[in-house]
Protein backbone atom coordinates (compact mmCIF):
# COMPACT_ATOMS: atom_id res chain seq x y z
CA UNK A 1 0.00 0.00 0.00
CA UNK A 2 1.02 3.60 -0.48
CA UNK A 3 3.11 5.18 2.23
CA UNK A 4 1.56 7.65 4.62
CA UNK A 5 1.59 11.37 3.89
CA UNK A 6 4.91 13.08 4.56
CA UNK A 7 5.75 15.89 6.91
CA UNK A 8 8.23 18.60 6.02
CA UNK A 9 11.51 17.68 7.66
CA UNK A 10 12.37 19.47 10.90
CA UNK A 11 15.07 19.08 13.51
CA UNK A 12 12.91 16.63 15.46
CA UNK A 13 11.04 14.80 12.71
CA UNK A 14 11.58 13.37 9.24
CA UNK A 15 9.06 12.74 6.47
CA UNK A 16 7.62 9.25 6.16
CA UNK A 17 9.42 7.64 3.27
CA UNK A 18 7.54 6.52 0.14
CA UNK A 19 6.99 2.77 -0.11
CA UNK A 20 8.22 0.41 -2.82
CA UNK A 21 4.83 0.24 -4.57
CA UNK A 22 4.60 4.00 -4.71
CA UNK A 23 8.09 4.23 -6.19
CA UNK A 24 7.27 1.53 -8.76
CA UNK A 25 4.13 3.44 -9.77
CA UNK A 26 6.15 6.64 -10.18
CA UNK A 27 8.71 4.82 -12.37
CA UNK A 28 5.86 3.45 -14.48
CA UNK A 29 4.32 6.92 -14.89
CA UNK A 30 7.65 8.43 -15.93
CA UNK A 31 8.25 5.59 -18.38
CA UNK A 32 4.90 5.59 -20.22
CA UNK A 33 4.68 9.38 -20.36
CA UNK A 34 8.19 9.65 -21.80
CA UNK A 35 8.28 6.58 -24.04
CA UNK A 36 4.61 5.86 -24.71
CA UNK A 37 2.58 2.64 -24.44
CA UNK A 38 2.18 -0.50 -26.61
CA UNK A 39 -0.50 1.38 -28.56
CA UNK A 40 2.32 3.42 -30.12
CA UNK A 41 5.21 0.92 -29.94
CA UNK A 42 3.44 -1.64 -32.15
CA UNK A 43 2.13 0.84 -34.71
CA UNK A 44 4.06 1.12 -37.97
CA UNK A 45 5.42 4.63 -38.02
CA UNK A 46 4.36 7.08 -40.66
CA UNK A 47 6.53 9.94 -39.46
CA UNK A 48 3.51 12.20 -39.08
CA UNK A 49 3.10 12.27 -35.31
CA UNK A 50 5.38 13.69 -32.65
CA UNK A 51 4.09 11.72 -29.69
CA UNK A 52 1.31 9.41 -28.45
CA UNK A 53 -0.84 12.33 -27.25
CA UNK A 54 -4.15 10.69 -28.18
CA UNK A 55 -3.48 7.37 -26.45
CA UNK A 56 -6.44 6.86 -24.10
CA UNK A 57 -4.48 4.61 -21.70
CA UNK A 58 -1.65 7.15 -21.58
CA UNK A 59 -3.90 10.14 -20.90
CA UNK A 60 -6.51 8.87 -18.49
CA UNK A 61 -4.51 5.99 -17.04
CA UNK A 62 -1.85 8.49 -16.00
CA UNK A 63 -4.48 10.81 -14.58
CA UNK A 64 -6.04 8.01 -12.50
CA UNK A 65 -2.63 6.96 -11.13
CA UNK A 66 -1.69 10.55 -10.28
CA UNK A 67 -5.02 11.12 -8.53
CA UNK A 68 -4.30 8.00 -6.47
CA UNK A 69 -0.83 9.26 -5.61
CA UNK A 70 -2.24 12.64 -4.67
CA UNK A 71 -3.74 10.98 -1.58
CA UNK A 72 -0.20 10.77 -0.22
CA UNK A 73 -0.11 14.58 -0.16
CA UNK A 74 -2.83 14.84 2.48
CA UNK A 75 -1.44 16.86 5.35
CA UNK A 76 1.16 18.59 3.17
CA UNK A 77 -0.83 21.76 2.53
CA UNK A 78 1.98 24.09 3.53
CA UNK A 79 4.43 22.37 1.19
CA UNK A 80 1.93 22.51 -1.68
CA UNK A 81 1.37 26.23 -1.18
CA UNK A 82 5.11 26.91 -1.07
CA UNK A 83 5.73 24.91 -4.25
CA UNK A 84 2.87 26.57 -6.13
CA UNK A 85 4.07 29.99 -5.03
CA UNK A 86 7.73 29.34 -5.94
CA UNK A 87 7.07 30.88 -9.37
CA UNK A 88 3.72 32.75 -9.33
CA UNK A 89 3.94 33.64 -13.03
CA UNK A 90 4.20 29.97 -13.98
CA UNK A 91 1.26 29.09 -11.73
CA UNK A 92 -0.80 31.90 -13.29
CA UNK A 93 0.17 30.82 -16.82
CA UNK A 94 -0.95 27.23 -16.27
CA UNK A 95 -4.13 28.48 -14.54
CA UNK A 96 -5.06 30.50 -17.65
CA UNK A 97 -4.34 27.46 -19.84
CA UNK A 98 -6.81 25.55 -17.65
CA UNK A 99 -9.46 28.18 -18.41
CA UNK A 100 -8.73 28.29 -22.15
CA UNK A 101 -11.24 25.58 -23.22
CA UNK A 102 -13.95 28.15 -22.41
CA UNK A 103 -13.02 30.18 -25.51
CA UNK A 104 -11.64 27.33 -27.61
CA UNK A 105 -13.47 26.41 -30.81
CA UNK A 106 -12.38 22.80 -30.15
CA UNK A 107 -13.73 22.37 -26.62
CA UNK A 108 -13.22 18.61 -26.40
CA UNK A 109 -9.67 18.72 -27.76
CA UNK A 110 -8.77 21.56 -25.40
CA UNK A 111 -10.19 19.77 -22.35
CA UNK A 112 -8.26 16.60 -23.22
CA UNK A 113 -5.04 18.62 -23.64
CA UNK A 114 -5.58 20.41 -20.32
CA UNK A 115 -6.15 17.06 -18.56
CA UNK A 116 -2.85 15.77 -19.97
CA UNK A 117 -1.01 18.94 -18.96
CA UNK A 118 -2.38 19.03 -15.42
CA UNK A 119 -1.60 15.34 -14.92
CA UNK A 120 2.07 16.04 -15.72
CA UNK A 121 2.11 19.08 -13.43
CA UNK A 122 0.57 16.93 -10.69
CA UNK A 123 3.35 14.37 -11.14
CA UNK A 124 5.95 17.13 -10.72
CA UNK A 125 4.28 18.32 -7.50
CA UNK A 126 4.24 14.79 -6.08
CA UNK A 127 7.94 14.37 -6.85
CA UNK A 128 8.79 17.71 -5.25
CA UNK A 129 6.84 17.03 -2.05
CA UNK A 130 7.50 13.32 -1.60
CA UNK A 131 11.07 12.82 -2.83
CA UNK A 132 14.53 14.18 -2.21
CA UNK A 133 16.49 15.32 -5.27
CA UNK A 134 18.67 12.21 -5.31
CA UNK A 135 15.58 10.01 -5.03
CA UNK A 136 14.01 11.84 -7.98
CA UNK A 137 17.06 11.02 -10.08
CA UNK A 138 17.02 7.40 -8.95
CA UNK A 139 13.47 7.08 -10.27
CA UNK A 140 14.27 9.03 -13.44
CA UNK A 141 17.36 6.92 -14.10
CA UNK A 142 15.45 3.63 -13.69
CA UNK A 143 12.63 4.71 -16.01
CA UNK A 144 15.02 6.08 -18.65
CA UNK A 145 17.25 2.99 -18.45
CA UNK A 146 14.25 0.77 -19.26
CA UNK A 147 13.14 3.06 -22.09
CA UNK A 148 16.57 3.46 -23.69
CA UNK A 149 17.33 -0.28 -23.62
CA UNK A 150 13.90 -1.05 -25.11
CA UNK A 151 14.44 1.59 -27.81
CA UNK A 152 17.74 -0.04 -28.74
CA UNK A 153 15.97 -3.40 -29.00
CA UNK A 154 13.24 -1.87 -31.17
CA UNK A 155 15.79 -0.33 -33.54
CA UNK A 156 17.77 -3.52 -34.14
CA UNK A 157 15.17 -6.27 -33.79
CA UNK A 158 11.71 -4.84 -34.57
CA UNK A 159 12.17 -3.84 -38.21
CA UNK A 160 9.88 -1.06 -39.43
CA UNK A 161 8.50 -0.61 -35.92
CA UNK A 162 11.86 0.77 -34.84
CA UNK A 163 13.31 2.43 -37.91
CA UNK A 164 12.16 4.14 -41.09
CA UNK A 165 12.89 3.03 -44.64
CA UNK A 166 15.13 6.09 -45.13
CA UNK A 167 17.43 4.93 -42.32
CA UNK A 168 16.15 7.19 -39.52
CA UNK A 169 15.78 5.42 -36.18
CA UNK A 170 12.55 5.76 -34.21
CA UNK A 171 12.92 3.28 -31.35
CA UNK A 172 9.87 3.50 -29.12
CA UNK A 173 9.11 6.96 -30.50
CA UNK A 174 6.54 7.61 -33.21
CA UNK A 175 9.17 9.35 -35.34
CA UNK A 176 12.83 10.36 -35.36
CA UNK A 177 12.42 13.64 -33.46
CA UNK A 178 10.74 11.78 -30.60
CA UNK A 179 13.66 9.34 -30.33
CA UNK A 180 16.11 12.25 -30.60
CA UNK A 181 14.38 13.93 -27.67
CA UNK A 182 14.45 10.68 -25.66
CA UNK A 183 18.19 10.30 -26.27
CA UNK A 184 18.95 13.95 -25.51
CA UNK A 185 17.22 13.98 -22.12
CA UNK A 186 18.51 10.49 -21.28
CA UNK A 187 22.12 11.62 -21.75
CA UNK A 188 21.56 14.42 -19.23
CA UNK A 189 19.86 12.07 -16.72
CA UNK A 190 22.53 9.34 -16.99
CA UNK A 191 25.50 11.72 -16.69
CA UNK A 192 24.04 13.34 -13.58
CA UNK A 193 23.20 9.89 -12.18
CA UNK A 194 26.73 8.58 -12.90
CA UNK A 195 28.28 11.53 -11.07
CA UNK A 196 25.81 11.27 -8.19
CA UNK A 197 25.63 7.49 -7.60
CA UNK A 198 29.33 6.75 -7.90
CA UNK A 199 29.02 3.02 -7.19
CA UNK A 200 26.90 2.62 -10.34
CA UNK A 201 28.85 5.02 -12.53
CA UNK A 202 30.01 2.32 -14.99
CA UNK A 203 26.47 1.11 -15.86
CA UNK A 204 25.28 4.71 -16.13
CA UNK A 205 28.13 5.65 -18.46
CA UNK A 206 27.30 2.60 -20.61
CA UNK A 207 23.68 3.78 -20.73
CA UNK A 208 24.95 7.24 -21.67
CA UNK A 209 26.74 5.68 -24.63
CA UNK A 210 23.56 3.87 -25.71
CA UNK A 211 21.54 7.09 -25.43
CA UNK A 212 24.14 8.91 -27.56
CA UNK A 213 23.99 6.11 -30.15
CA UNK A 214 20.20 6.45 -30.36
CA UNK A 215 20.46 10.24 -30.55
CA UNK A 216 22.86 10.04 -33.51
CA UNK A 217 20.87 7.24 -35.17
CA UNK A 218 17.66 9.25 -35.00
CA UNK A 219 19.28 11.89 -37.25
CA UNK A 220 17.13 14.48 -35.50
CA UNK A 221 18.96 17.70 -36.35
CA UNK A 222 17.15 19.64 -33.62
CA UNK A 223 18.18 17.22 -30.89
CA UNK A 224 21.72 16.82 -32.22
CA UNK A 225 22.20 20.60 -32.38
CA UNK A 226 20.71 21.06 -28.93
CA UNK A 227 23.00 18.33 -27.59
CA UNK A 228 26.13 19.98 -28.95
CA UNK A 229 25.20 23.45 -27.66
CA UNK A 230 24.12 22.08 -24.27
CA UNK A 231 27.38 20.14 -23.93
CA UNK A 232 29.38 23.31 -24.63
CA UNK A 233 27.24 25.24 -22.14
CA UNK A 234 27.74 22.49 -19.55
CA UNK A 235 31.51 23.00 -19.78
CA UNK A 236 31.03 26.73 -19.20
CA UNK A 237 28.80 26.04 -16.18
CA UNK A 238 31.43 23.75 -14.64
CA UNK A 239 34.34 26.13 -15.26
CA UNK A 240 32.59 29.14 -13.74
CA UNK A 241 30.52 27.33 -11.11
CA UNK A 242 32.57 28.61 -8.16
CA UNK A 243 33.35 32.05 -9.59
CA UNK A 244 31.62 35.33 -8.99
CA UNK A 245 31.51 35.95 -12.73
CA UNK A 246 29.26 32.93 -13.39
CA UNK A 247 26.16 34.95 -14.36
CA UNK A 248 28.13 37.10 -16.77
CA UNK A 249 29.97 34.10 -18.21
CA UNK A 250 26.77 32.14 -18.81
CA UNK A 251 24.99 35.14 -20.30
CA UNK A 252 27.87 36.06 -22.60
CA UNK A 253 28.40 32.44 -23.68
CA UNK A 254 24.74 31.86 -24.54
CA UNK A 255 24.11 35.23 -26.19
CA UNK A 256 27.37 35.21 -28.14
CA UNK A 257 26.84 31.63 -29.26
CA UNK A 258 23.29 32.42 -30.37
CA UNK A 259 24.33 35.62 -32.17
CA UNK A 260 27.23 33.97 -34.00
CA UNK A 261 25.07 31.01 -35.00
CA UNK A 262 22.25 33.22 -36.29
CA UNK A 263 24.67 35.48 -38.20
CA UNK A 264 26.51 32.52 -39.73
CA UNK A 265 23.34 30.68 -40.73
CA UNK A 266 21.80 33.86 -42.15
CA UNK A 267 24.87 34.62 -44.26
CA UNK A 268 25.27 31.02 -45.44
CA UNK A 269 21.73 29.72 -45.21
CA UNK A 270 21.66 27.41 -48.21
CA UNK A 271 25.13 26.00 -47.52
CA UNK A 272 24.40 25.42 -43.83
CA UNK A 273 21.01 23.84 -44.32
CA UNK A 274 22.36 21.75 -47.19
CA UNK A 275 25.16 20.45 -45.00
CA UNK A 276 22.55 19.18 -42.56
CA UNK A 277 20.40 17.70 -45.30
CA UNK A 278 17.77 20.41 -44.89
CA UNK A 279 16.17 22.89 -47.26
CA UNK A 280 16.48 26.64 -46.49
CA UNK A 281 12.96 26.67 -45.03
CA UNK A 282 14.02 24.13 -42.34
CA UNK A 283 11.67 21.43 -43.70
CA UNK A 284 8.85 23.91 -44.22
CA UNK A 285 9.13 25.51 -40.79
CA UNK A 286 9.60 29.08 -42.04
CA UNK A 287 6.53 28.76 -44.29
CA UNK A 288 4.61 27.30 -41.36
CA UNK A 289 5.70 30.11 -39.04
CA UNK A 290 4.46 32.73 -41.53
CA UNK A 291 1.02 31.10 -41.59
CA UNK A 292 0.94 30.69 -37.81
CA UNK A 293 1.77 34.38 -37.32
CA UNK A 294 -1.18 35.28 -39.57
CA UNK A 295 -3.40 33.05 -37.44
CA UNK A 296 -2.14 34.68 -34.22
CA UNK A 297 -2.98 38.09 -35.67
CA UNK A 298 -6.62 36.97 -35.89
CA UNK A 299 -6.76 36.06 -32.17
CA UNK A 300 -3.95 38.03 -30.51
CA UNK A 301 -5.42 38.43 -27.02
CA UNK A 302 -6.71 34.99 -25.98
CA UNK A 303 -5.49 32.70 -28.75
CA UNK A 304 -7.47 29.68 -29.91
CA UNK A 305 -7.51 27.83 -26.58
CA UNK A 306 -5.09 25.12 -25.49
CA UNK A 307 -4.69 22.73 -28.45
CA UNK A 308 -7.54 24.56 -30.13
CA UNK A 309 -5.67 25.48 -33.31
CA UNK A 310 -3.92 22.20 -34.16
CA UNK A 311 -6.80 20.24 -32.68
CA UNK A 312 -7.88 17.89 -35.43
CA UNK A 313 -9.46 17.93 -38.93
CA UNK A 314 -12.17 20.42 -37.92
CA UNK A 315 -9.79 22.86 -36.27
CA UNK A 316 -8.45 26.13 -37.65
CA UNK A 317 -5.24 24.43 -38.78
CA UNK A 318 -7.01 22.89 -41.80
CA UNK A 319 -6.52 26.31 -43.44
CA UNK A 320 -2.78 25.54 -43.34
CA UNK A 321 -2.57 21.79 -43.83
CA UNK A 322 -4.83 21.94 -46.89
CA UNK A 323 -1.96 23.53 -48.85
CA UNK A 324 0.28 21.04 -50.75
CA UNK A 325 3.44 22.61 -49.31
CA UNK A 326 2.39 21.33 -45.87
CA UNK A 327 1.94 17.73 -46.96
CA UNK A 328 4.29 16.75 -44.10
CA UNK A 329 1.32 17.21 -41.75
CA UNK A 330 2.40 19.72 -39.08
CA UNK A 331 0.47 19.25 -35.85
CA UNK A 332 2.11 22.02 -33.84
CA UNK A 333 3.82 25.35 -34.54
CA UNK A 334 7.42 24.06 -34.25
CA UNK A 335 8.29 27.06 -32.06
CA UNK A 336 7.41 27.38 -28.37
CA UNK A 337 6.56 31.10 -28.37
CA UNK A 338 4.33 30.78 -31.44
CA UNK A 339 2.70 27.70 -29.93
CA UNK A 340 2.01 29.59 -26.70
CA UNK A 341 0.48 32.50 -28.62
CA UNK A 342 -1.80 30.08 -30.48
CA UNK A 343 -2.91 28.58 -27.16
CA UNK A 344 -3.43 31.63 -24.95
CA UNK A 345 -2.53 34.77 -26.89
CA UNK A 346 0.33 37.25 -26.95
CA UNK A 347 -0.06 38.73 -23.41
CA UNK A 348 0.24 35.31 -21.74
CA UNK A 349 3.13 34.43 -24.06
CA UNK A 350 4.98 37.43 -22.62
CA UNK A 351 4.28 35.95 -19.16
CA UNK A 352 5.62 32.59 -20.37
CA UNK A 353 8.80 34.24 -21.68
CA UNK A 354 9.22 36.23 -18.44
CA UNK A 355 9.17 33.26 -16.07
CA UNK A 356 11.42 31.26 -18.41
CA UNK A 357 14.04 34.01 -18.28
CA UNK A 358 13.68 34.31 -14.51
CA UNK A 359 13.97 30.53 -14.22
CA UNK A 360 17.30 30.57 -16.08
CA UNK A 361 18.58 33.39 -13.86
CA UNK A 362 17.57 31.46 -10.72
CA UNK A 363 19.03 28.25 -12.13
CA UNK A 364 22.34 30.06 -12.62
CA UNK A 365 22.23 30.95 -8.92
CA UNK A 366 21.24 27.36 -8.07
CA UNK A 367 24.50 26.09 -9.63
CA UNK A 368 26.49 28.16 -7.11
CA UNK A 369 24.43 27.35 -4.02
CA UNK A 370 23.56 23.65 -4.38
CA UNK A 371 26.44 21.15 -4.18
CA UNK A 372 26.73 18.00 -6.19
CA UNK A 373 25.85 17.21 -9.82
CA UNK A 374 22.11 17.69 -9.20
CA UNK A 375 22.84 21.37 -8.60
CA UNK A 376 23.41 21.62 -12.37
CA UNK A 377 20.08 20.06 -13.37
CA UNK A 378 17.82 23.16 -13.55
CA UNK A 379 20.29 25.19 -15.62
CA UNK A 380 21.21 22.33 -17.97
CA UNK A 381 17.58 21.35 -18.57
CA UNK A 382 16.30 24.91 -19.07
CA UNK A 383 19.18 25.61 -21.47
CA UNK A 384 18.37 22.45 -23.41
CA UNK A 385 14.66 23.29 -23.48
CA UNK A 386 15.37 26.84 -24.63
CA UNK A 387 17.42 25.59 -27.56
CA UNK A 388 14.92 22.96 -28.71
CA UNK A 389 12.07 25.48 -28.37
CA UNK A 390 13.40 27.42 -31.35
CA UNK A 391 12.41 24.82 -33.96
CA UNK A 392 10.10 22.64 -31.84
CA UNK A 393 7.20 23.53 -29.54
CA UNK A 394 9.06 22.76 -26.32
CA UNK A 395 6.94 21.68 -23.39
CA UNK A 396 3.74 22.10 -25.41
CA UNK A 397 4.31 18.88 -27.37
CA UNK A 398 6.26 16.89 -24.76
CA UNK A 399 4.23 15.13 -22.12
CA UNK A 400 6.91 14.33 -19.55
CA UNK A 401 8.84 17.43 -20.61
CA UNK A 402 6.22 19.44 -18.69
CA UNK A 403 7.11 17.53 -15.50
CA UNK A 404 10.84 18.12 -15.95
CA UNK A 405 10.19 21.78 -16.72
CA UNK A 406 8.19 22.34 -13.52
CA UNK A 407 10.84 20.46 -11.52
CA UNK A 408 13.60 22.67 -12.93
CA UNK A 409 11.73 25.96 -12.35
CA UNK A 410 10.72 25.10 -8.77
CA UNK A 411 14.04 23.50 -7.77
CA UNK A 412 15.91 26.58 -9.02
CA UNK A 413 14.02 28.69 -6.46
CA UNK A 414 13.56 26.27 -3.56
CA UNK A 415 17.10 24.88 -3.62
CA UNK A 416 18.65 28.33 -3.27
CA UNK A 417 16.18 29.34 -0.53
CA UNK A 418 17.00 26.20 1.44
CA UNK A 419 20.76 26.70 1.09
CA UNK A 420 20.45 30.27 2.35
CA UNK A 421 18.14 29.25 5.20
CA UNK A 422 20.66 26.69 6.45
CA UNK A 423 23.51 29.20 6.39
CA UNK A 424 25.39 27.48 3.59
CA UNK A 425 28.12 29.43 1.79
CA UNK A 426 27.82 30.12 -1.90
CA UNK A 427 30.54 28.32 -3.87
CA UNK A 428 32.28 31.47 -5.06
CA UNK A 429 32.35 32.84 -1.48
CA UNK A 430 33.67 29.51 -0.20
CA UNK A 431 36.34 29.51 -2.90
CA UNK A 432 37.44 33.02 -1.92
CA UNK A 433 37.60 32.15 1.79
CA UNK A 434 39.59 28.99 1.17
CA UNK A 435 42.05 30.80 -1.04
CA UNK A 436 42.54 33.48 1.59
CA UNK A 437 43.11 30.82 4.27
CA UNK A 438 45.40 28.73 2.08
CA UNK A 439 43.20 25.59 2.29
CA UNK A 440 42.96 23.27 -0.72
CA UNK A 441 39.87 23.82 -2.86
CA UNK A 442 37.08 21.22 -2.91
CA UNK A 443 34.20 22.84 -4.74
CA UNK A 444 31.91 19.82 -4.73
CA UNK A 445 31.26 19.36 -1.02
CA UNK A 446 31.21 21.71 1.97
CA UNK A 447 34.19 21.44 4.37
CA UNK A 448 34.20 18.15 6.26
CA UNK A 449 31.02 16.85 4.64
CA UNK A 450 30.58 13.17 3.92
CA UNK A 451 29.58 12.42 0.32
CA UNK A 452 26.86 9.92 1.15
CA UNK A 453 25.41 12.22 3.81
CA UNK A 454 25.51 15.18 1.40
CA UNK A 455 23.72 13.22 -1.31
CA UNK A 456 20.99 12.24 1.13
CA UNK A 457 20.04 15.79 2.07
CA UNK A 458 16.38 16.51 1.26
CA UNK A 459 15.15 19.36 -0.90
CA UNK A 460 13.20 20.95 1.93
CA UNK A 461 10.59 23.57 1.18
CA UNK A 462 11.56 26.52 3.38
CA UNK A 463 8.94 28.45 5.32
Amino acid sequence: MLAAAPRIATASSAPVRPGILERALIVGLIFINMFGTPASWFTVNTGSASGPTQDFLLSYGSLAAILLLSLTLVGSGDALVRILSAEPLMTFFFFVIGLSPIWSSQFGESVNAVVNLYAMIGLAIILLVRYRPTEMFQLLAIAFAIGIVMSLFWVFFMGSLGRQANGHWDGLGTQKNALGNHGLIAVMVFIIAARTFRRLRVPFYVLTGIALLLLVGSQSKTSLGAGLITAASFVVFLIYRARKTLVGAVTIALLTGAAVTVAFVTANLEAVTGAFGKDPSFTGRTDLWAEVIRAIQREPWLGFGFDGYFGGPLSESHLITAFPRFDWGPNHAHNALLESALHVGIPMTIVYLAFNIRGIVRATDHVRWVRGPIGLFPLVYLTMMGITSITESGIFNQRFGVTLFVLAIVMAKVGVDEAKATGQLRLDDERRLRRSSGEPLDLTLPPGADREAELDLPLKVPS
